[in-house]
């Protein structure tokens, strides 16, 4: 059932896979393959866990305290969907074990390969990296946005060159990346709900 599950979105997503594939590496040089190299330390336990606490700390000041419980109820749900209930369940490998045995392995070597030949110790559906930092930027531009601070749309370019980065790294598939934005999108938008509901409606029904 592990390695069922896995296939089946190998080949459900082979052609969307290939295809954006074909369309990001046009656009693999030493400069976006130096940033895709610095946005993988924002998938480390150890930026996990610093994020983590910075969210935890801003919810202690009363001025910050919205977006603290935002991010961190965005956080973990995004940890608990992706590491916890998806990841291992439906057991998908890495792009660079199984497109070896598909028309499209030479092609995606080279690209790999210029890259660096990157190797990564955990399942590849979703993208980790992509889903966490979708999660806190997505909870914490949705409550600025509430507040009319428009600018924080501009806060989104920091997850989709995560995002894309994991791409032109080519140690996942387009649609890791793309399930991944979905779901961090979907957890920071419920820690901006619970922060509506209770920093906001409940404070004016007892006005």
């Amino acid at each position: 059932m592990f390695g069922q599950l896995g296939s089946a979105v190998d080949q459900f997503f082979y052609g969307f896979d290939t295809a954006l594939y074909t369309f990001f590496w046009q656009f693999q040089n030493s400069f976006t393959i130096g940033i895709a190299d610095i946005c993988q330390h924002m998938g480390d336990a150890i930026a996990y866990i610093v994020v983590f606490a910075i969210s935890v700390i801003l919810c202690f000041p009363k001025k910050t305290r919205k977006y603290g419980v935002a991010m961190v109820i965005a956080f973990i749900l995004a940890l608990l969907f992706v590491n916890v209930l998806i990841k291992p369940g439906i057991g998908r490998l890495r792009p660079y074990v199984t497109l070896q045995n598909t028309p499209f392995w030479d092609t995606y070597y080279i690209h790999w390969t210029n890259a660096g030949s990157h190797l990564e110790d955990d399942l590849s559906f979703p993208s980790g990296h992509t889903s966490m930092t979708f999660a806190a930027i997505t909870a914490l531009a949705s409550v600025l946005i509430t507040e009319k601070r428009r600018w924080a749309w501009a806060l989104f370019i920091i997850p989709l060159i995560v995002g894309i980065s994991r791409i032109i790294r080519c140690v996942h598939y387009p649609s890791d990346v793309l399930c991944g934005m979905i779901i961090g999108i979907i957890a920071g938008l419920i820690g901006c709900l619970v922060v509506w509901y209770f920093f906001v409606k409940r404070k004016r029904k007892t006005a």
